[in-house]
């Protein structure tokens, strides 16, 4: 998922906060599923922190609430929390999971309405503490230090002081794994997916602490899922996302019913270049999630923001795979999936809306991305990406007037739209937008037999994809070195080629397209050892039907 919001607040997620927090205080929300009864799900796995209550069905639900909070699924949790309330008035704990999840998240910053709520029930919690046992007290006490009752109190020295607060926890109970976990979440709350600096290669802020902390979580519990799914953010955007790769191939038999949980071990999958892993999570992911819109009525902010994030996968994974039909089914599917009302309030959105128009441009022919109908004048960034469609399809068919009409259409959004609210996303709108200008103009002047001027402008977009932050996927769909690597090769410079598809497969290990410009580029130098050698690994690496045209790089 995409970062937090670092600004305003749109008025359909207010909406949608207000959804979850509005209703008669700490009663559950109707349910379609169970004749009306907050569901237990019976695959969420064996999660297990025992806490102070007299019922038994409590603690079942609390168990639930905490599963679902690692999940990510935090309205979800919300209800399991609000149920076991309900069985047992006098648990601590449960009322410290309803105020655990209202708060801030990696994805999500807290929005003011969530305030009153939250501390309505952790003041119950404190209230119930006096009685609970010492680790239950311990983390309500932790908890308090994260929230204020005045809605507009800074967050950022409420999260920091929760971090610490968790930090002492951890220190203090160093074999408890979920300890461990919940002060890795408090931490990485504090600088979300912003980990690592130089490249990845060294920790930033409290990254330290946080990769000590899960990796200490996994010594003492392998398969705990809070700590592997975290351990899968912490790890991701490093230089060794492949540390992380034991355990995300154990996350999903740990909680078989929680989609997102399905999904996380695709973020390192896709890392360590292993895209057919990447494309089959996905797949399970989305199954399991539509499963799961049938048994309950489902956040608003989970159906609208972490379904699609499976289905952008199952596209992004068959792209670099070269799985054309997937990929282009999954387009229409992740098109389908975010309503334009919805994603006109997100700009956090924009990037995934606009991504099927990268698969039309990669697989379609000219005429299908051509017949696409514009999409929503309002979406600044979706329309970038239809333009960008459009310019590549234009070259393909060496049409100059078509493809300088949407280069320059690209080029007018990016001097005349309104670009503040995706910096309040923490989105690059801009840098996203001039690299499609700049990759579209290198395609048109490949169209034109002009190879120097296409590799200029490649050179120039590779400036910019260099600097775009993290994000997975990845907010430019393919490496451009490759594009400039195989102009490269048809200019006969062969050397040249073979640093910039090296340097290409080095960003993104395996990848299909890059693999079959390397080995064609060996094939012309005559290296048959090194080229036998690339091909083994494309064969592995690419499942597509068809080879990769190298015209298309």
């Amino acid at each position: 998922m995409c970062g937090p919001a670092t600004g305003g607040q749109p008025p359909l997620l207010k909406a949608l906060i207000l959804a979850r927090t509005e209703t008669t205080p700490f009663q559950p929300a109707p349910m379609n599923a169970a004749g009306g009864e907050v569901p237990l799900f019976p695959d969420l796995g064996r999660l297990h922190l025992r806490v102070g209550t007299r019922s038994p069905a409590a603690q079942k639900y609390f168990d639930q609430g905490l599963r679902l909070a690692f999940g990510f699924n935090h309205a979800e949790a919300q209800r399991a929390f609000r149920a076991a309330q309900k069985l047992d008035p006098s648990c601590a704990m449960c009322w410290w999971g309803e105020a655990l999840v209202l708060g801030p998240n990696i994805n999500a910053p807290m929005f003011p309405e969530a305030v009153a709520p939250a501390a309505a029930a952790l003041a119950k919690a404190v209230e119930l503490s006096k009685g609970a046992p010492g680790r239950d007290r311990d983390l309500i006490e932790a908890l308090a230090k994260r929230y204020a009752t005045d809605p507009k109190a800074e967050r950022a020295p409420l999260d920091a002081a929760y971090a610490d607060a968790m930090k002492a926890l951890a220190q203090r109970y160093p074999k408890d794994p979920t300890i461990l976990a919940l002060y890795a979440e408090a931490a990485m709350d504090t600088q979300p997916w912003d980990y690592w600096e130089a490249a990845g290669a060294r920790p930033k802020g409290r990254g330290a602490e946080i990769v000590a902390a899960l990796e200490q979580a996994l010594k003492l519990d392998p398969d705990h899922p809070g700590a592997i799914h975290l351990y899968i953010h912490a790890m991701e955007a490093s230089t060794q996302p492949e540390k992380a790769l034991a355990p995300a191939r154990r996350l999903a038999a740990q909680m078989p019913g929680a989609g997102h949980i399905v999904h996380m071990p695709a973020h390192i999958y896709y890392r360590v270049g292993l895209y057919r892993e990447s494309l089959e999570a996905n797949k399970r992911a989305l199954k399991v999630d539509e499963r799961y819109f049938s048994l309950s009525p489902s956040d608003p902010l989970y159906r609208a923001a972490y379904y699609p994030h499976n289905i952008h996968f199952v596209m992004v994974s068959a792209q670099m795979g070269g799985d054309a039909a997937t990929a282009l089914d999954a387009a229409a599917k992740l098109d389908a999936s975010m309503a334009n009302d919805v994603v006109r309030q997100f700009p956090i959105m924009q990037p995934v809306k606009a991504a099927p128009y990268t698969t039309h441009a990669q697989f379609a022919s000219p005429e299908a991305t051509l017949a696409l109908p514009a999409p929503d004048r309002t979406l600044v960034l979706v329309q970038a990406m239809y333009h960008y469609a459009r310019a590549v399809a234009y070259s393909q068919k060496k049409d100059e007037a078509g493809a300088r009409r949407e280069i320059d259409a690209i080029a007018k959004l990016g001097k005349e739209a309104d670009l503040k609210p995706f910096g309040e996303w923490g989105i690059p709108a801009a840098e996203i937008m001039e690299t499609a200008r700049l990759v579209a103009s290198a395609r048109l002047a490949d169209s034109k037999g002009d190879l120097e001027g296409a590799a200029k402008a490649y050179e120039d977009a590779i400036f910019l994809e260099d600097s775009l932050s993290y994000m997975e996927p990845p907010y430019w769909y393919y490496p451009i070195r490759q594009s400039l690597a195989a102009v490269r090769l048809r200019q006969g410079r062969l050397e040249e080629a073979e640093r910039s598809f090296r340097e290409s497969l080095a960003r993104v290990r395996n990848n299909g397209w890059a693999l079959a410009g390397l080995a064609e580029v060996y094939r012309r130098m005559g290296d048959k050892a090194s080229e036998a050698e690339v091909r083994q690994a494309y064969a592995r690496a690419w499942f597509g039907s068809a080879t990769p045209d190298i015209g298309r790089l």
